[in-house]
């Protein structure tokens, strides 16, 4: 009993990432997995790796390890960690999504260069605006330079890339744009009615709820819009919403780093 006692324990939510979890388990940690947040609490466990939390939860959480980008922004909770190496599975997914909506059919299963090539014949010689010079944006951007796409990146830190967009031109640079992929922390909707109609957008932001409504006022002013969710939300059917969930791929590599930080942390 005394070496149960000594054991760490950790907590995931929600109780699906259990899946992810290691047949063998993980040397001197117990790990719950729970739908109910007050249970959780109340295990009192050392650490909490979540994906998202809801809006109404238990003020006495353990600290956080943030598992997906709803987290990754003002963590509701003490933070010791963050799995933040997704962002190259978001980036291919934002340009596999504009290659099904502005491509011919459904996107075949067929090499990443094959894939860029298609898309790039799918832009029709029209560029790409990629706002925000975070660490999916740089990602975008990479990915979209190696495929020999129009792409500018809009940013104002100098080193995010050579020769950024400042925020100042963003307007001027969205209108002559065939998709904007945003994955910046800045307010959308203001910059929403600069996009033309004929654009699409690609969210990859965790929008407030807020900024949420206000894109969802504007469907209708533009060919289509492609927005990833971090989180379960209910939204409208909408003939130009494509809506995204969280990648499995993406996810299955934040438990990954979890489970590395759980083994690296015993104690």
């Amino acid at each position: 009993m005394d070496s149960l006692s000594r054991r760490k324990v950790a907590a995931l939510y929600p109780a699906h990432l259990a899946s992810l979890l290691p047949r063998r388990g993980i040397p001197g940690c117990d790990v719950i997995a729970s739908d109910d947040l007050a249970a959780i609490a109340a295990a009192q466990p050392a650490v909490l790796g979540a994906l998202y939390l809801p809006e109404e939860r238990p003020t006495d959480l353990p600290p956080l390890y943030a598992l997906g980008p709803a987290l990754w922004q003002d963590p509701p909770a003490a933070l010791v960690g963050r799995a933040d190496q997704g962002q190259r599975q978001v980036a291919a997914r934002a340009l596999e999504t504009l290659l099904g909506i502005l491509g011919p059919g459904p996107l075949p299963p067929s090499p990443r260069g094959l894939r860029l090539k298609t898309l790039q014949s799918a832009l029709g010689g029209g560029g790409v605006a990629i706002a925000g010079g975070g660490k999916v944006g740089r990602a975008v951007y990479t990915l979209a330079h190696q495929g020999k796409l129009r792409a500018r990146l809009i940013s104002d830190h100098k080193s995010a890339i050579a020769n950024p967009v400042p925020w100042s031109r963003a307007s001027d640079l969205f209108k002559g744009a065939r998709a904007v992929l945003w994955a910046s922390d800045r307010p959308l909707t203001p910059m929403l009615s600069h996009l033309p109609p004929e654009a699409v957008l690609v969210v990859l932001s965790a929008l407030s709820s807020e900024e949420r409504q206000g894109l969802l006022a504007t469907l209708d002013g533009r060919a289509a819009t492609a927005l990833v969710l971090y989180r379960p939300l209910a939204l409208p059917t909408h003939p130009g919403l494509v809506v995204l969930s969280d990648s499995p791929r993406r996810q299955a590599l934040a438990m990954a780093q979890f489970l590395r930080h759980l083994q690296r942390h015993p104690g």
